[in-house]
């Protein structure tokens, strides 16, 4: 630019008919030019050989105060009275952060990180963080538990997601990769991993309606007919507890078992209803097994009970279908015959209670029915005798603090002149007795003059 050229015209156009302007002047003549007109309503109006460039009006009231125009005159950026501005309005758009943005694509086009938040306070409630160059990294926060609202055409209802308000940990969801495949209608579902997935449902036809509450994260099924449901659910699963209620017959069809599984899930045991031509109910005991044995009888209506077996009679075993019988083990045990001791004290004798007859190993339990003594007395005194059981059942007789003594009051007592005999079917604890159990006699008291004691004892396998 020659030094020349430079120049500001100033016109003031007083009594004629065009503008007061200022041309500025920095290029060659014939080069567009800025000039500055002073308007009738006072706007100062900005333009150059292609047309206005910006104009700024003094009506502060009503209408643009000012604008920048592209070159047909049409507004680009403005600002009018009511404290609204207009950006980009008819063409083109705006680019932060970025020097050529796709305005023919966005309208705005942002490079960098974008925060909004609320008139009410501090806080950026809604924020694009696009702080990574990674691949699933940047994103789209709602803060404070701002929510997510979702409008049906009419704007006139919405759907509405929010994050819990109890939320303790991150939680992050995965979309599926795809629309549900199945026929009819699928569910989502997520893994441990936050990866949702469609799920089809097994079976249609649910309902609506009012049931009755129940505990909070439980799980029931009611009786529905497609259209409601109602009352208390007929299965439910709690949250708390190990049992699955059911308040309904549980149908297992087709002749499919039910399982018991060991506790290391690796057998089981499976009951399953014979190919019966006809229904029928059986009705468990009412009353727990008895001591030893016992068989399940069933009446003409169903109802079972646990009958032990009478008549000296036990079971040993079953086999297949078959259940194999014996006669009942009974004991007569002698611990004295025409015994006199030499002082008070417990007995050397000790008595072990026998095993099964049959194999030499299986435990027998036996009920203890009577303890009998017989003495030779010369003159009157007393003497007790106490049947004990040792505690530990091994080489070493031991007794426990308490329930080693089977008779009560410390023993069966014998007294008089003569030849006496007494006995007692009453027994203070023990009165069950077990293969291996130790037993013997103690003479807690001793009359100086008693001999010939005969102390025996019976034992009826239970």
């Amino acid at each position: 630019m020659a030094n020349s050229d430079k120049n500001i015209r100033i016109t003031t156009s007083k009594n004629k008919a065009t503008f007061p302007n200022i041309v500025f002047t920095g290029s060659a003549a014939g080069s567009s030019v800025i000039t500055l007109e002073v308007l009738d309503d006072n706007t100062l109006s900005f333009s150059s050989n292609e047309g206005q460039v910006f104009s700024l009006d003094s009506n502060l009231t009503t209408g643009t105060i000012w604008s920048v125009n592209d070159i047909s005159g049409v507004p680009l950026l403005r600002a009018s009275a009511g404290a609204t501005v207009g950006l980009a309005e008819y063409s083109g758009g705006v680019g932060i952060g970025i020097t050529n943005p796709s305005t023919s694509v966005y309208k705005l086009a942002v490079r960098g990180q974008v925060a909004f938040g609320s008139t009410a306070d501090t806080n950026n409630h809604f924020i694009f963080d696009t702080s990574s160059t990674s691949v699933n990294t940047n994103s789209f926060q709602l803060r404070r538990g701002a929510i997510a609202q979702f409008f049906e055409d009419g704007d006139a209802f919405k759907t509405t997601f929010r994050a819990n308000a109890s939320q303790a940990a991150d939680a992050n969801y995965i979309w599926p990769v795809s629309l549900p495949t199945a026929a009819g209608s699928s569910v989502l579902q997520s893994d441990t991993s936050g990866n949702l997935s469609w799920i089809p449902l097994a079976a249609s036809g649910g309902g609506s309606g009012s049931v009755n509450s129940g505990t909070a994260g439980s799980v029931a099924f009611y009786a529905a007919d497609g259209t409601a449901v109602s009352g208390t659910g007929l299965i439910q699963v709690l949250t708390s507890g190990t049992a699955i209620s059911v308040f309904t017959n549980f149908d297992l069809r087709s002749q499919n078992d039910m399982r018991f599984f060991n506790s290391g899930n690796t057998f089981y045991t499976a009951l399953q209803a014979a190919n019966n031509s006809a229904s029928y109910t059986l009705s468990l005991p009412t009353a727990p097994v008895g001591n030893g044995y016992s068989t399940i009888l069933v009446d003409s209506s169903g109802n079972m009970y646990f009958a032990p077996l009478e008549g000296g009679l036990a079971t040993t075993s079953v086999t297949g279908n078959r259940v194999i019988l014996r006669n009942k083990m009974e004991h007569h045990v002698w611990m004295a015959a025409g015994y006199t001791p030499l002082a008070a004290g417990a007995d050397n004798i000790i008595y072990r209670v026998p095993d099964s007859a049959e194999d030499g190993s299986t435990n027998i339990t036996f009920q203890l029915k009577e303890f009998t003594i017989r003495v030779e007395t010369p003159s009157a005194g007393s003497s007790r005798i106490q049947l004990e059981k040792s505690s530990t059942d091994t080489g070493v007789f031991t007794l426990a603090a308490t329930g080693s003594s089977l008779i009560g009051g410390s023993g069966l007592t014998i007294s008089g002149a003569g030849i006496y005999v007494t006995s007692t079917n009453t027994f203070a604890a023990g009165l069950f007795v077990t293969s291996g159990n130790l037993l013997r006699l103690n003479f807690n008291l001793l009359n100086a003059t008693h001999a010939n004691f005969s102390v025996q004892f019976t034992l009826n396998e239970v």
